[in-house]
């Protein structure tokens, strides 16, 4: 199953980091700034406590009063917008200025945790206070949120564009890899790459890539050569046998006639599987390379005749369908379909066979009355020599029929498929590409 694509994953994971980042920078900053902010303050209290100390003092000396009596006139002058301005004789307030609740000579008061505070002695009998209100602090953390909340969309946006366009350049030699994979035609020598600058990762993929590529290429010509070879040489002497028992049959009894004709019966079908090897070693990547224009019809209305004897009137076939191809190849196709239809056959029901172009595919359709084809055995009734239990106790046969078929089929560009179900009569497909490139040749 294939999942996201690496461009796709590049871009997800920097709009991830961006998102991150963003996030990280934005709380960093916040509480860089409420810290700096608070240090500020706290200062400016310590330097509002001074003077207001000073203040105190200068009261008492100039009026000749004690401190605690000087202090109330002194916090009214040295009043500042903002600021609670508390004088304490002990646990007795004996003056204060500003709006706020009472802050208290001492820590641990309610309203420590909603002002930043700031004590200062005077003397042994008189304590200063000096307040600013925290909300302050937490108004800066609220701008600093709402900063965030406003540039996050255009850093992920951003980060997903720069993600989108790093993540196409490094893929770019990965996708140009894989649009050369796609283009060969058969096991051809891959193409050189189209950038110059291929990356470290990617060019040791292609070589790892093209050292397999060669193997099977090799394993491939091979296996080829090695069943057209046995198959050529299996030709004479089959012939041969097959001359050897035809002669000693014209001259035999009744008997030993009957064993001969049996001989040559087999011999018959052994040059039929012969055949068919060579046309399965045949590689079906490489397709046909000079096709020429085959009337699928004439060639199914032919091979109906020769396979049905006589039941051809449940086919259907139209005039004239054309493709592309080897006339022989795509008459033992047909041929095996419906071959195999007729051995399968049950109820008395003749084979059904069906032709039809849609334009751009040609669909030969075989139904076989009475059998049943299970949903786990569709695909390796394809497998070259398998036969089904079923198909081994009611005809004999190789299990090559379908495979052949199917091969012949995709050396055209096509296939042959089950399409019925477990509960349906057996049904098979053979799918062609129809003629292209012009009219077709007359005649």
């Amino acid at each position: 199953m294939s999942g996201r694509s690496i461009a796709s994953r590049v871009t997800r994971g920097m709009a991830a980091v961006a998102a991150l980042s963003a996030l990280v920078l934005a709380g960093a900053a916040a509480i860089t700034a409420l810290l700096s902010w608070r240090a500020e303050q706290r200062q400016e209290l310590r330097d509002a406590a001074e003077a207001l100390a000073l203040a105190v003092n200068r009261e008492a000396r100039e009026e000749r009063l004690a401190l605690d009596t000087a202090a109330p006139e002194a916090l009214r002058e040295s009043a500042l917008p903002g600021l609670r301005l508390e004088a304490w004789s002990g646990a007795r307030l004996v003056g204060s200025a500003g709006t706020g609740p009472v802050i208290g000579p001492e820590d641990g008061s309610q309203a420590s945790g909603d002002w930043v505070i700031h004590r200062r002695p005077v003397a042994d009998q008189l304590m200063l206070v000096v307040a600013a209100p925290a909300e302050y602090g937490r108004r800066a953390l609220r701008v600093f949120a709402f900063s965030f909340l406003c540039a996050s969309p255009l850093c992920l946006g951003v980060a997903a564009w720069v993600g989108r366009v790093v993540a196409r350049r490094a893929t770019r030699p990965l996708i140009d890899f894989q649009r050369r994979i796609r283009g060969l035609s058969g096991l051809e020598p891959l193409p050189p790459p189209g950038e110059g600058d291929v990356p470290a990762e990617v060019a040791d993929l292609e070589e790892a890539f093209r050292a397999v590529w060669a193997r099977t290429e090799e394993t491939l010509r091979r296996e080829r050569e090695f069943a057209a070879n046995a198959s050529h040489e299996l030709r004479m002497p089959l012939a041969r046998i097959r001359l050897l028992a035809e002669r000693a049959r014209a001259g035999a009894g009744p008997a030993t006639g009957d064993a001969l004709d049996a001989q040559v019966e087999e011999i018959d079908r052994l040059v039929r599987v012969v055949e068919s090897l060579l046309v399965l070693a045949r590689d079906a990547a490489a397709g046909i390379p000079r096709g020429e224009a085959v009337n699928v019809a004439d060639v199914a209305r032919r091979v109906t005749g020769r396979v049905l004897d006589g039941t051809a009137g449940e086919c259907a076939f139209p005039d004239e369908v054309v493709v592309r191809g080897d006339e022989d190849l795509i008459e033992i196709a047909v041929q095996n379909l419906l071959d195999n239809a007729r051995k399968f056959v049950a109820g008395g029901e003749p084979v059904r066979a069906l032709l039809t172009d849609d334009g751009g595919r040609v669909r030969l359709e075989v139904t076989t009355p009475g059998a049943r084809i299970a949903a786990a055995q569709c695909e390796r009734l394809f497998d070259r020599f398998y036969r089904a239990p079923e198909a081994q106790a009611r005809s004999d046969g190789h299990g090559l029929g379908l495979a052949l078929a199917r091969h012949v089929a995709r050396l055209h560009g096509g296939d042959v498929r089950c399409v019925s179900t477990a509960a349906e009569d057996a049904r098979f497909t053979l799918e062609l590409p129809a003629w292209s490139g012009g009219a077709p040749p007359a005649g």
